[in-house]
């Protein structure tokens, strides 16, 4: 673990704002882990089908990984959209980002398939990062204020917010314009509705999977490009950008969603911790 100097240093925060979210985020640390037990079932449960048969031990020093990790996810948000931008650019880093500029100048839409590992709320800085259109969706909060304040933080840097009720639409429509290329960001792990009939085997597991992003670039004939996370500090990512399928409408059905769940197995078993795990992923799967 590297110490609080090292971490404030690769993160290019001032000091009082690490400090002041370090803090915020040891609290959360502690009030989830100790205080609420907050899914810890669910979290246990999730993280037996990764490990199996392996020792207890690794099981408990992942689950204190992951309330630390979810501690610093809660504040993420928050403290990127505070910090400016020369913070920003240290806090989220782009490995290889002139593979996306390369479908860009072959003036040819991408569906970039993003997950619940590491930070996903950093993507608003996307727009600064590459010259496409950037869209994503967004769950409207019932409450007005609450929700106008979120719209506004999650576009201020140039994403455009798609409702989630009408995504696929919104995002096929974003794709099949002409105007200028478009990068839809799909977060594609969801758990899909429970009547869902499309499955793949990750870690092991029979598992139901959305496939509205492969419909989505199928449609389109977009590229689809998958996104790897890293965490490399406290606060701080970094992103690299793989290909799946330059032409997917010639791609055998599911070998696109396939493809995506390989890769994300591979990214979340270097650092088990930093995936969603409080979110019931095999929930009403038999035998998990």
């Amino acid at each position: 673990m590297k110490n609080k100097s090292t971490q404030q240093s690769l993160t290019g925060i001032s000091k009082p704002l690490f400090l002041i979210a370090a803090a915020l985020s040891s609290l959360i640390y502690l009030l989830t882990s100790q205080v609420m037990k907050y899914r810890y079932k669910v979290i246990k449960k999730n993280l037996f089908v990764l490990f199996g048969s392996e020792s207890e031990k690794k099981i408990v020093n992942t689950i204190k990984n992951y309330y630390q990790h979810l501690g610093d996810l809660v504040i993420e948000p928050f403290l990127y959209y505070l910090a400016g931008p020369r913070s920003r650019k240290k806090l989220a880093t782009y490995t290889n980002p002139e593979l996306l500029e390369g479908f860009y100048k072959k003036n040819k839409h991408v569906v970039l398939l993003a997950s619940h590992y590491g930070n996903w709320e950093y993507l608003i800085n996307l727009p600064k990062v590459v010259n496409f259109q950037v869209y994503t969706a967004y769950t409207p909060i019932s409450n007005e204020r609450i929700n106008a304040w979120i719209l506004k933080m999650r576009s201020s840097l140039g994403v455009k917010l798609i409702p989630k009720r009408n995504f696929y639409r919104g995002a096929l429509s974003a794709l099949k314009q002409h105007e200028n290329p478009s990068l839809v960001v799909v977060i594609a792990d969801q758990r899909p509705a429970m009547d869902s009939k499309h499955f793949v085997n990750f870690f092991g597991q029979k598992t139901r999977v959305q496939i509205g992003a492969e419909k989505l670039a199928v449609a389109s004939d977009s590229a689809v490009v998958y996104l790897e996370c890293t965490k490399k500090a406290r606060f701080h990512y970094d992103y690299t950008f793989h290909v799946i399928s330059e032409k997917p409408s010639e791609a055998p059905p599911m070998d696109i969603t396939d493809a995506y769940y390989n890769r994300l197995e591979s990214n979340i078993a270097k650092d088990p911790a930093h995936w969603l795990w409080s979110h019931d992923r095999w929930k009403g799967t038999p035998g998990v």
